[in-house]
């Protein structure tokens, strides 16, 4: 009988069966369904919980922007001060440090399942502050952008963590190393576990359960680069946002949401750092886009805010109020187009 050759006298056999397990890997990362059973992990999984909850139910008004949208208005809120239950009628698309390349990514993504129009999504509403407009490329958000737009702007690295999502997910990834994000990680493996703030369907989006101001050490980490240019590409995907939503017939507003110290960029004509977004806020003025403006000298209370750029649920119940009282009076007719 010839010998038989144990696998370790194979040369490469191991190579080959490391990439088998990278490839499976790869192969999962770039699934829906992973990215949803860990919403309670990653960032991404948590964005993935919205926009299956978007798809499914094609809420009349989508409220779009970054964390400080994410944890400033309650869509239950604002249908209550408008004279009725939400039920999924309006929704909070806000994505924890996510830029406006991603929101064209999501309005593409949704175009092409034609859920962008009067009769769908009929409305959006743009929570706009500085960060918005500069890139945001730690939470492995770029699988979510336009490929076809990332060519066309050449936009090569960002792709590639796109198509190599290992890659892109790598930072995400690492933080496995802390053991609560390892408890939550194994939890979701076993089963349904909701992200911190409750699922996508509770509270129609809205991250609820926040309180408590931080030191003054953390506010001053939030506010440490806010005050950059916007980055010229950002600029681009927010006018092609609107060019979309315009030719799909999407009215569109934007409101600028609150800050403890100061006031954003866009309304400070008295700030040094502030001239290339009032440039930006007189454009949208040029193409109609009504701007909602919550706190316009108005003294901030610091019970209100988590920290220097996010509001609590106290603060969100009042700021959600006031932004129905203003997009009541930007679209008269939407209060009642909702109603029961």
């Amino acid at each position: 009988m010839a010998p038989s050759h144990p696998l370790t006298a194979r040369p490469g056999l191991g190579l080959v069966f490391a990439l088998l397990l990278l490839l499976c890997a790869e192969a999962a990362l770039h699934t829906d369904a992973f990215l949803y059973r860990y919403r309670s992990v990653f960032a991404a999984g948590r964005a993935m919980d919205k926009i299956r909850f978007i798809e499914s139910n094609a809420p009349s008004v989508l409220i779009v922007g970054d964390s400080r949208v994410d944890n400033a208005f309650d869509p239950g809120v604002i249908a209550r001060q408008w004279g009725f239950e939400n039920r999924g009628r309006i929704f909070n698309f806000g994505v924890p440090g996510s830029d406006v390349r991603m929101l064209y990514g999501v309005l593409t993504r949704l175009d092409r399942e034609q859920l962008l129009g009067p009769s769908r999504i009929s409305a959006v509403v743009i929570g706009l502050d500085e960060g918005y407009l500069q890139p945001a490329d730690t939470l492995g958000y770029e699988i979510f952008a336009d490929r076809m737009t990332m060519i066309e702007k050449g936009e090569y690295r960002d792709l590639l963590r796109s198509l190599l999502r290992l890659w892109g997910f790598a930072d995400n990834l690492k933080e496995l190393r802390e053991p609560a994000k390892l408890e939550r990680f194994i939890a979701a493996s076993r089963g349904n576990v909701e992200p911190l703030g409750g699922g996508a369907a509770e509270f129609a989006g809205y991250r609820a359960g926040f309180g408590g101001l931080q030191d003054t050490s953390q506010i001053m980490l939030q506010e440490a680069g806010s005050k950059h240019p916007p980055d010229p590409a950002r600029v681009d995907y927010l006018d092609r946002c609107l060019e979309l939503l315009r030719k799909r017939d999407v009215r569109v507003a934007v409101v600028f949401p609150p800050l403890l110290n100061r006031e954003v960029l866009f309304v400070s004509p008295g700030d040094p750092a502030s001239k290339p977004y009032l440039s930006v806020a007189a454009g949208l003025r040029g193409q109609a886009v009504p701007l909602i403006d919550l706190g316009a000298g108005a003294t901030r209370d610091p019970a209100e805010f988590v920290n220097a750029g996010h509001l609590n649920d106290r603060g969100a119940n009042r700021f959600s109020a006031l932004l129905a009282d203003q997009l009541a009076m930007v679209w008269p007719d939407l209060p009642r187009a909702l109603g029961p």
